[in-house]
């Protein structure tokens, strides 16, 4: 049978753009390559499985099409292409020639035309044709011998869909209806204009009942009346809205079968570009590829059972005794730790043992994770340390932890360990090759065999990851700053933070009634009895219909009205019921995010609640905290601080104590930039602000006002985030003009802030990334984009990425130094939270002024830069009181 494959190469590769568009992949030179890792990979899978006997991949050629001549508007609504897939193009080619498959392109035509005709004068020449591409449009030219080929989303089987499958999508008798339905359901994306008013499901109707738009209009007086008045409308174009959604069947194109015929790839090309775009796994699966080419170009005909090679995995590892264990481990000085729910799996040199969590650790085990000269591998290590330490142990050593190993070498990609043992080691790891999560099946048998093949892959994945970080120059990084700082964040964890919950239901009680009272009001004032404030809906009518607050209503893409905080703040002063709507928003979030939730999150059996740090999620290297997240407690208004009063001290006579690092991050940038104004203001103790807005506005200090200090205040942290004159303006309410003049007179006065900036970008330019003072690296694979905005961002972050990830830094080598101090010093104080610039801690009237004393000279110290870090130190009994 001969089997052609014809792929859509432009919906292929913005497929795999969003696909990892949260969790690029970053080669080691800092080059996003995950566009053509994942379309290769998408590929050479196909080619796998599929086996066609002719393939042939086809793009959009870079000019306009004849499309765009018949109607100049095609896809006007677009956005510029990415960056990333434009520089994607080359290589990928580079690949399609190594591979030996054509790409096809014509001039003045889109990759669906080619496909079309390719499609049409292939099944005339006796082929069964395969249309890979996730495009609705290809169902119309679905027939007995051609077929669409949707990819699956995220990671889910693909789907085959024929005559049978499309027909009965549409409610339809032939695919080439689909042309129809899509004439009056019209495309957003590519400026096709439908029907006004007739979405997919109506279209499908009516295409179902009249067969084609000709004898909608033949029978436009049994329409309802809106429906006929909209075909009335659309009368006037709607047979060029059928030109733009067919797809061409009739193009003049060379045909040469024998040239689509698939042919023996270059494999030592191949193996040559997977190397240099560090692509291991995918160079595991040439194996498979030089195999079916054997069985392709040979005179056998059955491939249906064609061999996969096997991939080179670690040797496989068995089950031993816990004595067995512990000896090898004293041998090699390493031990590897897996945790699922309840159980941990621990072994070395390809023996492991597995124990149940919900019983105490065996001594020898718990005395192995004490020993300082044993290594521990294993994911989530911060969840091991807290296992130990209620075995009333302490886990010691040096700890290699894959996940956070990773995130100092690439970290916004994605750290899991299905991931990195393709990437390092060019092997599937068992969550990838089983289909089920095994850890949640029943069969004994299943769990096991997941657990040795996970155990197999730590050491040499951490070996491997070790030795990247040494070339990255990022090993200091991790030992001295991460790997310290997992098991202090596993005694927060652990310990908790006790809630006065009595406090909290008096005051959602109280909230309550305040929301009540302001929903009665807003009824009364709109005349509305029935109105409820938390629907967008109603609102939307109540203020741009019936009050008509303004003229220029803003609609979202589902055609309601927009009443978005952006959007009411901007009109608060239209009609007095605007910032009611606004007030009563804030008491609902404060409710529902904060106040009602924090009483149900408190353990039963400590009393407290236990939050979970994020040591490998931001690309700031700032910690995060979810379940709950208590770094996110209101600070800015009146009735968000008071939840902070619910905080208080566990210890009897206790109090909270809160030490906060003052401006840290203007002083990060006075020290980098090396401006001396800032350098001696800081020195000298000044209010930096006044400083500034001495500076910039050519007055005294004490002649300034409180709206030149709050300017010069927005415009320091601004500067910081690259802030334009536009977002300046915005944020201070003046015009546009008036804050370009005062960035103007900013830079006029600290010269060395704008060099500062202009070489943050250049750097980032040279390097692709910029890095801390300690050297974490933020990589901005966007700094060079052609795309004014995106490249905009990019270079936002080159300018402040140093700076706060060097406050993040700074930040944890504290929590190390004050964590050992306290514990050196035999204090029964205990840090809880950390959140961003301050640390929070549980103590005593006895010890919090020693605490205080500990706490500012290893947080002031802990750092020697040009200017002095200040620590704002206060305690009282509830964290409202302490900060």
């Amino acid at each position: 049978m001969k089997k052609l494959i014809l792929i859509d190469g432009h919906a292929l590769i913005f497929k795999m753009y969003y696909a990892f568009l949260r969790r690029p992949m970053i080669n080691s030179k800092g080059n996003d390559t995950s566009v053509l890792f994942g379309f290769t990979k998408t590929l050479l899978e196909l080619l796998i499985k599929e086996r066609p006997t002719h393939l042939a991949v086809a793009f959009d050629p870079p000019a306009k099409t004849f499309r765009h001549e018949i109607y100049p508007e095609y896809k006007a609504n677009r956005s510029e292409t990415p960056e990333l897939i434009k520089e994607s193009l080359k290589p990928l080619c580079e690949l399609m020639e190594a591979l030996s498959i054509p790409v096809l392109m014509q001039e003045g035509f889109e990759a669906d035309d080619v496909i079309g005709s390719f499609s049409k004068i292939a099944e005339k020449n006796g082929h069964t044709v395969y249309m890979v591409t996730p495009d609705k449009d290809y169902g119309q030219l679905v027939s007995d011998k051609i077929f669409q080929y949707k990819p699956g989303k995220s990671g889910s089987e693909h789907s085959i869909l024929g005559k049978k499958e499309v027909c009965s999508h549409y409610g339809i008798e032939d695919p080439v209806q689909v042309i129809d339905i899509l004439t009056i359901w019209g495309d957003a994306s590519d400026n096709i204009p439908g029907v006004k008013g007739v979405g997919e499901v109506g279209a499908k109707k009516l295409i179902a009942m009249y067969k084609n738009v000709e004898n909608i209009y033949n029978n436009l007086d049994k329409l309802p009346p809106k429906q006929r008045e909209a075909f009335k409308e659309a009368s006037s174009y709607i047979e060029l809205s059928k030109q733009l959604v067919t797809i061409k069947t009739d193009m003049q194109l060379p045909w040469e079968e024998s040239s689509l015929e698939l042919s023996t790839p270059d494999f030592s090309e191949i193996t040559k570009l997977f190397s240099e775009y560090e692509f291991s796994s995918l160079t595991r699966m040439i194996p498979r590829l030089k195999t079916l080419f054997s069985i392709t170009n040979s005179t056998e005909t059955n491939i249906v059972d064609l061999p996969i090679a096997e991939e080179k995995r670690p040797l496989p590892w068995t089950l031993g005794s816990l004595q067995e264990v512990i000896t090898k481990s004293q041998k090699t000085k390493k031990i590897c730790i897996i945790i699922n729910e309840d159980t941990l799996v621990a072994g070395s040199d390809n023996q492991c043992i597995i124990l149940p969590l919900r019983k105490s650790l065996p001594e020898p085990l718990l005395q192995l994770m004490e020993n300082p000269d044993i290594t521990k591998c294993g994911y989530d290590l911060k969840r091991l340390s807290g296992i130990i330490t209620s075995n009333n142990r302490e886990l010691k050593g040096y700890l290699a932890d894959p996940e956070l190993m990773h995130y100092l070498i690439s970290p916004e990609s994605s750290h899991k360990q299905e991931t990195l043992s393709k990437r390092y080691l060019g092997i599937s790891s068992p969550e990838e090759q089983q289909p089920a999560d095994l850890f949640t099946s029943s069969n004994e048998e299943d769990h096991t065999k997941k657990a040795l093949e996970e155990i197999s892959i730590l050491s040499p994945l951490t070996s491997e990851l070790t030795a990247q970080l040494e070339k990255e120059d990022l090993k200091n990084l991790y030992e001295e700053i991460e790997m310290p700082l997992i098991t202090i964040l596993s005694s927060m964890e652990s310990y908790g933070i006790k809630i006065d919950t009595s406090m909290l239901t008096r005051y959602s009680k109280e909230l309550t009634e305040e929301l009540n009272a302001i929903e009665a009001q807003a009824r009364e004032l709109s005349g509305e009895p029935t109105l409820n404030l938390s629907s967008p809906k109603q609102l939307g009518i109540l203020l741009f219909e019936k009050l008509k607050i303004t003229e220029k209503a803003k609609k979202t893409s589902k055609k309601n009205y927009s009443t978005d905080e952006e959007t009411l703040t901007k009109l608060a002063s239209a009609h007095p019921i605007v910032p009611m709507i606004l007030e009563y928003r804030n008491l609902k979030k404060l409710l529902s995010t904060y106040i009602d939730p924090l009483p149900d999150l408190v353990n039963k059996n400590s009393g407290k609640i236990h939050t979970t740090y994020n040591q490998s999620l931001t690309s700031t290297g700032r910690l995060s905290s979810v379940r709950p997240n208590l770094q996110n407690i209101p600070i800015r208004t009146e009735r968000g601080r008071l939840i902070r009063k619910a905080f208080i001290p566990s210890m009897e006579e206790g109090v909270i104590l809160s030490a906060d690092y003052s401006q840290i991050e203007l002083r990060i940038m006075a020290h980098m930039s090396e401006d001396q104004h800032f350098i001696e203001a800081f020195r000298e103790g000044k209010d930096i602000h006044s400083a500034t807005a001495a500076r910039i506005f050519n007055t005294p200090e004490e002649q300034l006002t409180r709206e030149q200090r709050s300017k010069a205040k927005v415009a320091n942290f601004g500067i910081i985030y690259g802030i334009s004159a536009f977002g300046l303006s915005q944020r201070l309410s003046i015009s546009r003009n008036e804050s370009k003049q005062l960035i103007d007179e900013y830079f006029t006065k600290y010269p060395d802030v704008e060099r500062y900036m202009q070489e943050s970008i250049r750097k980032a330019k040279e390097n692709g990334y910029v890095s801390t003072l300690y050297g974490r690296k933020r990589y901005l694979p966007d700094i060079n984009s052609s795309n004014q905005i995106v490249r905009g961002l990019a270079q936002r972050n080159a300018i402040n990425a140093p700076i706060q990830g060097t406050a993040a830094d700074i930040i944890k080598m504290a929590m190390i130094k004050v964590y050992n101090r306290v514990k050196k010093e035999g204090l029964k104080s205990k840090m809880i939270l950390q959140v961003h610039d301050e640390l929070v801690f549980d103590s005593t009237e006895k010890e919090a002024s020693r605490l205080a004393i500990i706490v500012r000279e290893e947080m002031e110290n802990v750092a020697r830069l040009k200017v002095p870090l200040t620590v704002e130190c206060k305690w009282g009994p509830d964290w409202l009181e302490a900060h």
